[in-house]
């Protein structure tokens, strides 16, 4: 068991130093989404092979070899797809840090539109979310993640036995609000868009003397969300679930991912971008099974 969990956070620990940083903070460069053949990055004189998650930086040349296939986003957030043999050179810019920022996000949340031929985004909703633990732990929203303010979706693991749960949620100022639900989700509609949260859960059941851990979120808003929605308009599973994942929305993210998983294009792309989301939301062991089948494309 102990071997077990020390190789999924190795791996786990693996995959995530190769993926970006959060939309919402700091660029960490343009990105791989998705890579099939030989494709590499000439930079400083070297070149290395690239493969999905592999962080661009402004003056890199990406060189898509003949028969391969390459797409992914510049460190401005422009999508790019290359069929080899093409090379695209990242032109270098002196925009500063806050032109970076501003820059980044304004292309990503306003402008990264799919283009017409792509396939209509449809709602995602289908995974079972019931997964059993002796102790109930927090799933959905991530640690430090974001939700809706138009549907507070809330998921933890179920506990065998147990007549219900406790969910607490408090703001930063202000009172704890309380809900008692028999399943293991609950949707909340009274919180306020753009503030910051923590919430925890415990079962429901006398003698019950362990406490919950507390996990933080930020609620979005109505400005956000329109952004974000306009974004994702025509965008295919993936790309979808890579800019859901990007903007804290860990549950679309991986409803997304379960679509492209199933795609002949972008497989492998897909379980690897759905490790990184299981992981964040700390379900390890899935994440693990993720990585081992994104390893069998190889």
């Amino acid at each position: 068991m102990y071997g077990r969990l020390a190789a999924v956070l190795g791996l786990i620990g693996l995959c995530l130093a190769l993926l970006p940083g959060s939309l919402w903070g700091v660029p960490a460069g343009g990105l791989i989404v998705a890579v099939s053949g030989e494709v590499v990055v000439h930079r400083g004189g070297h070149e290395e092979a690239v493969s999905e998650g592999f962080v661009l930086q402004e003056g890199d040349t990406v060189i898509a070899r003949p028969g391969s296939k390459v797409s992914g986003f510049t460190p401005e957030g422009e999508p790019f797809e290359l069929a080899g043999p093409a090379e695209l050179k990242l032109a270098a810019a002196d925009r500063g840090f806050v032109g970076d920022v501003a820059s980044w996000v304004q292309l990503q949340l306003a402008e990264w539109i799919g283009e017409s031929r792509r396939q209509p985004l449809t709602t995602r909703n289908i995974r079972d979310w019931v997964i059993t633990t002796e102790a109930p732990a927090p799933l959905v929203p991530a640690p430090e993640g974001k939700i809706r303010g138009s549907k507070s979706s809330f998921y933890w693991t179920s506990v065998p036995g147990v007549r219900g749960y406790v969910v607490t949620i408090a703001p930063a100022m202000g009172e704890e609000m309380t809900h008692v639900v028999r399943d293991n989700s609950v949707v909340v509609h009274d919180l306020v868009p753009g503030e910051q949260y923590v919430w925890k859960v415990q079962p429901d059941a006398d003698g019950w003397e362990a406490s919950g851990r507390w996990r933080g979120f930020t609620v979005m808003t109505p400005d956000e969300e329109k952004q974000l929605d306009e974004a994702l308009r025509g965008l295919e599973d993936l790309e979808a679930g890579v800019l859901l994942l990007s903007a804290g929305l860990h549950e679309e993210a991986i409803y997304h991912f379960d679509v492209a998983v199933a795609s002949p294009n972008g497989a492998r792309s897909a379980h690897l971008w759905r490790a990184k989301a299981l992981a964040d939301i700390g379900l390890y062991e899935q994440a693990y099974d993720d990585l081992v089948e994104a390893r069998g494309f190889e």
